[in-house]
């Protein structure tokens, strides 16, 4: 009888102590008991728009989420994530390629992306996951009178405009594009004109789309996804000599993170697929615009989107 208690009495210890290695050893679920998950990203409006989403998402996956959203941009981001106090955020390509890698920028989407992900991978660790269909990009862009008038589609036309010395138009600029490597006197040199320097108005980042808007310009530079756009009925033309390097938005995340969850990388494939240049536009007017809270802009996005409940 004692030899039969002995048994059952081994039998239960050993079971217990199954399920207490397997509680410690993790699964890879998000029930199990591994570390959270720190999310973060950049300042502004687009970067903190798309950790909501993050956030937002992977809490109603089931996942532990440690919210480090607005963190800080590229020079604070990037030792924060190769050190592993940051787990996931989203960066754009260009910028990995050009101020991250230190390499020239291309126009080509996928090639930009395969540089930075292969790159990233061999000395940091890092995976770059499904880059969105977005690319937030400078744009060049003319005010409705203008459009109205000549019905400019294309950067060409309206360099030719300016080369035949026409009527001068105005531009309205921030000063840092001026003096970048992709900035204004590569892309006068890229489409073999240029603007009378008379004629260049500098303003702060982010006010060339009211400038515009307003007629107090006539044409401007900005980022593709700029929900001002919108708001002031700019019209963007298409840069068909492909000048402007490509800036798609793709989560980055640690290796060892996606290791202990890989079913991470189709949560965010399914999230990345969707954010577009019209999507982004459109989440950015809410906040930028409408003065909605980030938070709220990406919960309702992804309730509409069937991503969360």
């Amino acid at each position: 009888m004692k030899k039969k208690m002995k048994f059952f009495s081994f039998i239960l210890i050993a079971a217990v102590l199954a399920l207490s290695l397997t509680g410690c050893m993790g699964t890879g679920d998000p029930g199990g008991e591994e570390r959270p998950i720190v999310v973060s990203s950049k300042t502004f409006v687009e970067a903190i728009i798309m950790g909501n989403l993050t956030v937002e998402l992977l809490r109603d996956r089931g996942y532990e989420v440690v919210d480090e959203v607005g963190l800080g941009e590229v020079a604070v981001m990037r030792p924060a994530i190769t050190s592993g106090e940051v787990d996931v955020y989203w960066e754009y390509t260009g910028t990995a390629l050009v101020v991250v890698m230190g390499d020239e920028a291309v126009a080509d989407g996928e090639e930009a992306f395969r540089r930075v992900r292969d790159w990233d991978l061999e000395e940091n660790n890092l995976l770059w996951l499904d880059y969105a269909p977005a690319n937030n990009t400078h744009v060049i862009f003319i005010s409705s009178d203008l459009y109205d008038q000549y019905q400019w589609t294309k950067i060409s036309q309206l360099a030719e405009y300016i080369g035949k010395a026409e009527e001068p138009l105005r531009m309205s600029l921030p000063s840092e594009w001026y003096e970048r490597q992709d900035g204004l006197e590569p892309f006068e040199n890229h489409y073999e004109f240029q603007f009378d320097r008379d004629q260049l108005q500098f303003v702060e980042l982010g006010l060339t789309y009211e400038s515009v808007g307003r007629n107090l310009a006539d044409v401007g530079i900005g980022d593709a996804t700029e929900g001002r756009i919108v708001q002031f009925g700019l019209h963007v033309l298409e840069d068909d000599q492909q000048f402007f390097p490509a800036y798609n938005p793709a989560p980055v995340i640690r290796k060892e993170i996606l290791d202990t969850y890989p079913e991470l990388e189709e949560v965010f494939r399914e999230l990345s697929s969707l954010l577009d240049a019209d999507t982004l536009m459109e989440l950015n007017k809410k906040v930028a615009v409408e003065g909605m809270q980030p938070e709220a802009v990406a919960a309702e996005f992804l309730v509409d989107q069937g991503l969360i409940q």
